[in-house]
């Protein structure tokens, strides 16, 4: 009785050499196309969270600008009358002298780490 032996399975490519010769994909068995599609999903979650957490995603940050009393009320949807009784205690406030200027990046801080609570 003549031996049959078994075939050797084909290699499976990893991703790498799918990026390089896509055509290696044709044929794979569905459970190999599903597999690397799934290695592939985690490998995207990983690197979208590496780019979110590095902050490489967003605009390029604008200079900040200072505020005069109306155009920071304005921002903040206050009245200029809580705001000048209140400059002292905000971390946004610039004083030069006399001279009350608003940081507008730190009215954009101020209002992301404030949102959900009422202003005090």
């Amino acid at each position: 009785m003549a031996r049959v032996s078994p075939m050797a399975p084909a290699a499976v490519p990893t991703l790498d050499e799918l990026a390089a010769d896509p055509t290696r994909a044709s044929g794979l068995p569905d459970t190999t196309v599903q597999a690397l599609l799934c290695r592939c999903l985690h490998a995207q979650t990983a690197l979208m969270g590496a780019l979110l957490a590095s902050g490489s995603s967003r605009a390029p940050e604008t200079p900040d600008s200072l505020l005069d009393i109306e155009a920071a009320a304005g921002r903040l949807g206050c009245s200029k009358g809580w705001l000048y009784h209140h400059a002292r205690q905000l971390p946004f406030t610039v004083r030069n002298g006399r001279l009350l200027r608003f940081s507008s990046h730190g009215i954009d801080r101020y209002i992301k780490t404030r949102q959900g609570r009422l202003l005090a």
